[in-house]
């Protein structure tokens, strides 16, 4: 994430960053890239393979996952509101946003 900018600032929401193309603050492409598909990363219960798109599994279908709320200052994974499409971008909350909580069955969050 060394040299990547935040390329989506929405007051009382978030701060989006992890985009490798937001290295130029200026792309045209800031916000649409992620990981290599394939690739792969260690979590607590082994190996994970990232899919075709690049994009991990989602957490909540994890048994290990506890139960975060999306708090002021918390650390979440972006993704396109599908399943499975989180990446490489995350973005830090800046309000208590607890319609995101996967377990909050007021939206279609999950």
């Amino acid at each position: 994430y060394t040299g990547l900018h935040f390329h989506r600032v929405i007051p009382d929401f978030m701060n989006q960053f992890g985009c490798p193309h937001s290295r130029d603050p200026n792309s045209k492409r800031a916000g649409t890239g992620g990981p290599d598909a394939g690739t792969t990363y260690e979590t607590p219960s082994g190996t994970i393979t990232r899919n075709r798109e690049g994009c991990i599994p989602d957490e909540f279908k994890q048994s290990y996952c506890p139960k975060y709320s999306n708090e002021p200052g918390t650390l979440s994974m972006a993704n396109t509101g599908q399943p499975e499409s989180g990446g490489s971008q995350f973005f830090i909350n800046t309000k208590h946003n607890s319609f995101l909580d996967f377990w909050d069955k007021s939206t279609p969050s999950q």
